[in-house]
């Protein structure tokens, strides 16, 4: 279960202190004491959040203190070890300048060999020793092979799904999580450990067992390149007895098993639809016509009022008939889910929604939601009533992962296809029971990513990327085109966040107290941020220390103090103020943010 440390050093000013030591010695030795410090933090679950700036480092220095560091955590237990394994392996590439070192690999060589030989001490006798050694490696192995083969043949179902007609996806998609439930139940056959392994970095993060996948309760998301899909998943802590007995009665009904896809180099192919993403998702010659003709386009009123054309919908599964564009209340399906499941009794017992994306880099995302995280504690050590809704990013390549799904949630485009006609107030008066408490919800939640927006230059704001909780908040989510990174890189979407006529028509319109508390909240958050800037900096100055080591896209052209600029820190409070507001009046309206709306829909079918 997670547990709190209050009286442990903070995580991320010791990773700054090793980041310090290294440029201080010109990538030389890292000293002792500071990795000791790493150590007698190692149950600090802070830890977790850092493991990728911390395989960063190894990834340019091979620092053996730091991989003796790096080893003693992933053994810790299972969820440790696949969490370090799959940073790794999403850390597996050639630089621009310089190729993989052996080191690294061969250091994910050593940790697979020792997750299988861990704790093979002693027995009664020297006989029962090899026998109980050989039987515990047997089952170990068996269990990582299967455990692959499983998070393989779930990264790679979002791949094949594109290729099955939209029509007939259901019916794959119930076939192919039934396959993945007799494998789970499997496991208990051939290894001393079932379920499937996903280091989960929120909730009971002890949780991490995955015991069963529902195989009538998922979505298929439709895009371009591939099919993400939400699943909802049962797991438990591992070191729970009772499960032990529910073994008997899962594996005496596991015969005739399915056999899971065999491995091929799906990297490969994940990393062609990854880059075709960013360099050409976009039809940039039609992007080029529509920004010839921005004046036009936005004086014309016709043109919000295009007949909608018919897009391929995503797929939806439920067992429940719910009306609410929402869907069932997450609460209520995870109450009638714990009711039917055979392990919902046991302390542990979670429930999740997933969603498994091959064929997208998360790793620029994953830096971002680190800093989205720091600055929502900034936010609450502060007292601002100013709302962001993280979520957990589960990197297992370079080119795929594993994403929570935020519950209760629609996004503006769905809203836009249902209720045609419908602009966001209205939707708000006729959907929310009570109008005003939504409407400061939304501007609570306004005023938090548009400062994310702002400070992150986030890209792609279209509206399959922003969602509408059923409290009335409003979430971004796609971090991918971030800091240096546009779609087409074209520098489209110039304004510094996405303020459009139907959201300041929610705040009441310009000079309105809503619209005016707005601002205030964006400069009071700003004004906080530069209390602690140094903390969220710290994320992405460690993974940018040493840029002909890059491998992250988004920081290809990224400096450091361009970034910190963005803060304002050097600014007087009335200085703050005035740009503030005229961030907001720059943002309000922008042409460029209705032409990018306009582009996806003409291009994508994302309505607006």
């Amino acid at each position: 279960m997670q547990r709190s440390h209050p009286s442990q050093i903070s995580i991320n000013r010791l990773t700054n202190s090793l980041l310090e030591c290294i440029l201080k010695e010109q990538h030389g030795s890292i000293k002792f004491d500071i990795i000791k410090k790493f150590q007698e933090n190692i149950n600090n679950n802070e830890i977790h959040s850092y493991i990728i700036q911390l395989c960063y480092i190894y990834y340019v220095t091979g620092n053996n203190h730091l991989e003796e560091f790096l080893k003693k955590y992933g053994l810790m237990n299972s969820s440790n070890y696949y969490r370090l394994e799959w940073t790794l392996k999403a850390l597996s590439e050639d630089s621009k300048y310089y190729p993989i070192q052996d080191y690294f690999i061969k250091f994910q060589t050593l940790m697979k060999h020792e997750y299988v030989n861990k704790g093979l001490t002693s027995t009664n006798s020297r006989e029962d020793y090899f026998q109980d050694m050989y039987l515990i490696k047997e089952a170990r192995a068996n269990y990582q092979d299967r455990q692959d083969q499983l998070i393989f043949n779930l990264i790679e179902q979002s791949l094949r799904l594109k290729s099955i007609e939209i029509e007939e996806r259901k019916e794959q998609m119930i076939a192919f999580l039934k396959k993945i439930n007799q494998n789970i139940n499997y496991l208990w056959q051939i290894t001393s450990q079932g379920g499937i392994t996903i280091p989960f970095n929120h909730g009971l993060i002890d949780s991490y067992l995955v015991v069963h996948i529902l195989e009538d309760e998922f979505t298929c998301f439709n895009t371009a390149k591939r099919v993400p899909y939400k699943i909802i998943v049962e797991t438990i802590d591992p070191s729970e007895i009772e499960l032990i007995k529910k073994a008997q009665e899962i594996y005496q009904n596991s015969n005739d098993i399915q056999e899971l896809n065999p491995f091929y180099d799906i990297e490969k192919e994940m990393r062609s639809i990854a880059q075709l993403k960013i360099l050409q998702q976009y039809d940039i010659d039609e992007l080029k016509k529509l920004a010839l003709k921005k004046v036009e386009f936005h004086l014309n009123s016709e043109n919000q009022k295009i007949k909608k054309k018919p897009r391929d919908k995503d797929i939806y599964a439920s067992s429940t008939n719910c009306n609410s564009i929402w869907g069932e209340d997450w609460n209520e399906t995870q109450s009638r889910i714990r009711k039917q499941s055979q392990f919902g009794q046991l302390k542990t017992y979670q429930i999740r929604q997933i969603i498994v994306k091959g064929g997208d880099d998360l790793r620029n995302e994953l830096l971002i939601m680190q800093m989205i995280k720091k600055i929502k504690e900034i936010f609450e050590k502060h007292k601002l009533d100013i709302f962001l809704r993280p979520y957990d990013i589960i990197l297992t390549s370079p080119n795929s992962g594993i994403l929570e799904f935020i519950p209760n949630t629609v996004s503006i485009d769905k809203i836009k296809r249902d209720y045609q006609g419908y602009s966001l107030k209205q939707f708000y008066e006729n959907f929310f029971d009570c109008f005003i408490d939504a409407q400061m919800n939304f501007l609570q939640s306004l005023a938090g990513y548009s400062l994310i927006c702002y400070l992150f230059q986030l890209k792609d704001r279209h509206n399959g990327n922003i969602l509408i909780d059923n409290q009335g908040h409003i979430i971004h989510i796609d971090f991918g085109f971030v800091l240096t990174l546009t779609p087409g890189n074209l520098g489209f979407e110039s304004a510094p966040f996405k303020l459009i006529e139907e959201y300041e028509e929610l705040l009441d319109g310009k000079g309105s107290y809503f619209h005016n508390y707005f601002q205030t909240l964006i400069f009071k958050g700003l004004m906080a941020l530069q209390t602690e800037i140094d903390e969220i900096i710290n994320f992405v100055k460690i993974m940018n220390f040493s840029p002909k080591h890059n491998l992250l896209v988004s920081l290809e052209k990224f400096k450091i103090e361009d970034f910190r600029k963005r803060f304002m820190e050097k600014c007087s409070t009335d200085q703050l103020y005035e740009y503030v507001q005229n961030l907001v009046q720059e943002s309000s309206n922008s042409w460029t943010t209705t032409l990018y709306d306009y582009f996806q829909f003409k291009t994508n079918s994302i309505y607006y």
